[in-house]
């Protein structure tokens, strides 16, 4: 059982009601909750503070969030909807926001985006996503092992800091993948060089977005944070900030590489081509006289020198061969090529 646990793509029992996991926080101590009776148990108790992780692809999930009366009116249509604009403020002395993460796959891909949503209040924090979340699936691992919240500010400068870590792990293989794709462009092996730049460019533009626009929320919270907000909770965030800040310098030094890249191979088709047309030229300039004594003596008129000639046809050869010659001789002297 404690294998499942830790698998956050296995249905568990609890899953089937929307509940992905769910944490009771008291005193620095982690309990696992099963259902929604032991969750509404927690609640009422008034100790601590519930971690609730919902799956809201699951209707029961968006029922209980739609008449949760720990989350006010009017951030319950917010939590539940499906709207991937990233915020993060402060409500009524609650705090709501929006997240882009990674999704969470048996096989994973770093280039597909998630998002999760999240309330917190002083005795509750409600993340939410419609696909399984790769830093949500962190910080359950870090409870499942042990480790100590102070209260729900905590946890949501930890969801940030997990955030950050997973975001960078993203941006990290982007960077591989771009210096794969230079070392491919310096050894003129370009494929599919062209198609796989230009995806890593789209993912690159999409993250940098979500992760700028995340990061000026956070800032707004930083300066006026909700009630429950400790000034230890307030340095873990403004930290998480700082975080967040170096993997979005890291992300657009990887933007302009990639712009780089794309010049430098859009330079080396330019030559390749040029090249090519250089060669043409090359030969339709050499072959042309050559053209014009074949066209000469190739008019089947009386009069035209070496009819009878039993030799006709070896001269005509070689006076093709000296044309060509000298084309090709005056083009190098010119300097063409």
């Amino acid at each position: 059982m404690v294998e499942l646990a830790r698998n956050p793509l296995v249905e568990l029992p609890e899953r089937r009601d929307g509940i992905v996991f769910c944490y009771h926080v008291v005193d620095g101590r982690n309990e696992r909750l099963i259902g929604w009776d032991a969750v509404e148990t927690a609640m009422i108790a008034g100790r601590g503070f519930v971690w609730l992780h919902l799956d809201l692809s699951v209707r029961r999930a968006r029922e209980w969030i739609a008449q949760a009366p720990a989350i006010p009116e009017d951030l319950r249509a917010e939590l539940g909807s499906s709207d991937v604009r990233t915020r993060l403020e402060s409500y009524q002395g609650t705090l709501f926001g929006v997240f882009t993460d990674m999704q969470y796959d048996i096989d994973p891909d770093l280039t597909e985006i998630s998002t999760v949503r999240i309330f917190g209040s002083d005795q509750l924090v409600v993340s939410a996503r419609r696909h399984p979340s790769r830093s949500m699936d962190r910080l359950r691992r870090a409870l499942h092992e042990g480790k100590a919240l102070r209260g729900p500010a905590d946890l949501i400068s930890t969801m940030l800091a997990h955030l950050a870590e997973t975001v960078e792990s993203a941006v990290v293989e982007l960077i591989d993948s771009l210096d794969d794709i230079e070392d491919r462009l310096l050894e003129g092996r370009r494929g599919s060089a062209r198609e796989d730049l230009g995806a890593i460019r789209r993912f690159a533009v999409r993250l940098h977005r979500h992760l700028a626009l995340k990061r000026r929320a956070v800032f707004q919270v930083c300066a006026r944070p909700p009630a429950f907000f400790a000034e230890e909770d307030a340095v873990d965030l403004r930290e998480a900030i700082e975080q967040l800040g170096a993997v979005v310098d890291d992300l657009v030094s990887a933007q302009e590489r990639a712009k780089l890249l794309y010049e430098e191979m859009a330079a080396q088709q330019a030559e390749v081509a040029n090249r090519n047309l250089l060669i043409l030229s090359v030969l339709t300039a050499v072959f042309l006289p050559m053209t014009l004594v074949t066209g000469i003596f190739g008019m089947n008129v009386a009069g035209l020198p070496g009819l009878v000639a039993p030799h006709a046809f070896w001269w005509t050869m070689l006076l093709m061969a000296i044309v060509g010659v000298l084309s090709f001789l005056g083009l190098r002297r010119l300097n063409i090529f």
